[in-house]
């Protein structure tokens, strides 16, 4: 099993690659193809379609095919898109591969994250944090990579890159025996701190639960990917910080957001899932709040640094913490919490851009951090709904002789 799990992290890393590549060299490939900006922000918006379509996809053909069959086809996938526009063929081609490379990252991303839910039971949120490092390490490197070739005017080799290492992954996940049931008791055993079997809840309050669960991670993902499109802007316009030091916001961010990613795997060993999920949330509110109110550019990196640490394991323990409440239905949790994750990161970019232009960098801070509130509030209702279902369960146990 820890081929397995090496052969996972390295996927989630080629995932994390191939999501920012077009993103990462987008100004030269309008640039090349005399296109503009609109029509790159349409050649984004079908790779995010591409993703949406992909999460329901794979989890449909996961019941039908060998998990790692539809890994191989994930990664060829990939490298097939890659390679496709690493050639520059016409633009509508472009267009497609692009859509393609979202399909197969949603499968992959599913397909992997299912099995790490279903095979290390005990475990589940340190593995996943270490799949989020993983991916969050290509999402970082890419775009430096691509700088590199850029600054040699080889920029359509960074496809290359994606596309050997997409290739790799082919043919290392038909050569990884995997099998659950061959799974080690000592593998299994539980690491995280929240190991007790979670309370049974009602039907009625079962489905709502999970409602509230994907409201969570659609106003998480709402939050991330809106840093992520606009810190650039915001430290321009909000902060007056020049173009050059501003774009520096989102290697701080990301920087953040890895090294608390690694420090969740340990992290998760002595705190429940409630509990970190409480801490995150509140210092992610926390900061935002002050960064709107301070605006100062000095306080706005260190405050940033603070936000990315705060939310570097949010995703991941939501993921984990929905899955232990619904124990044995992880396919479809997982499915859930992934499809809404990218319907957040495609919507809410929009969103807030819209408000940016009609109210002002000001109303749009003021909206991320509501959201981070939303995620909060439902967050409050599953933790008390769960602490009533344990009490309630406590009281109908037979005393003790």
């Amino acid at each position: 099993m820890k081929k397995f799990a090496l052969a996972s992290y390295a996927l989630y890393l080629l995932g994390g690659l191939v999501i920012t590549a077009v993103g990462s060299v987008l100004p030269q490939l309008l640039t090349h193809y005399h296109v503009s900006y609109t029509v790159g922000g349409q050649l984004v918006l079908l790779g995010s379609l591409g993703f949406l379509i992909g999460v329901p996809l794979s989890s449909f053909l996961l019941g039908r095919f060998r998990e790692m069959n539809l890994l191989t086809i994930a990664a060829l996938m990939i490298a097939l898109s890659q390679i496709g526009m690493l050639l520059l063929p016409p633009f509508e081609w472009i267009i497609a591969f692009n859509f393609l490379n979202g399909i197969g990252v949603a499968a992959l991303e599913v397909v992997v994250a299912t099995l790490m839910m279903e095979v290390f039971i005990g475990r589940r949120a340190i593995v996943m944090s270490y799949l989020e490092v993983s991916f969050g390490l290509g999402a970082l490197l890419m775009p430096l990579v691509a700088s590199l070739l850029i600054s040699q005017n080889s920029w359509r080799f960074s496809f290359f890159i994606t596309s050997v290492l997409a290739l790799l992954m082919v043919v290392v996940c038909k050569m990884i025996p995997f099998k659950k049931e061959t799974v080690l008791t000592s593998e299994s055993d539980s690491s995280d701190a929240n190991s007790e079997p979670a309370p049974v809840l009602a039907k009625n309050q079962r489905w709502k639960i999970l409602v509230l669960f994907s409201v969570m991670i659609f106003m998480y993902a709402g939050v991330e990917s809106s840093m992520n499109n606009f810190l650039s802007s915001i430290f321009i316009t909000y902060l007056e910080v020049i173009p050059s030091q501003a774009t520096l916001s989102i290697s701080v961010f990301w920087v953040a957001m890895l090294i608390g990613r690694v420090a969740t795997g340990w992290i998760i060993r002595i705190v429940t899932y409630e509990r970190y999920l409480f801490g995150s949330i509140g210092g992610t509110i926390v900061s935002l709040v002050l960064f709107i109110v301070l605006k100062e550019a000095v306080a706005g990196y260190i405050l940033l640094g603070f936000l990315g640490l705060a939310m570097s394991g949010i995703y991941s323990i939501t993921m984990v913490y929905a899955n232990h409440t619904f124990t044995g239905s992880a396919r479809i949790v997982t499915s859930l919490i992934t499809g809404f994750s990218g319907l957040g990161g495609a919507i809410f970019p929009a969103l807030i851009g819209f408000t940016m232009d009609a109210s002002g960098i000001t109303s749009a801070l003021w909206y991320i951090t509501a959201f981070a509130c939303l995620y909060l509030l439902a967050l409050c209702i599953i933790f008390f709904v769960q602490r009533d279902a344990k009490q309630k369960a406590n009281n109908h146990l037979p005393p003790m002789k």
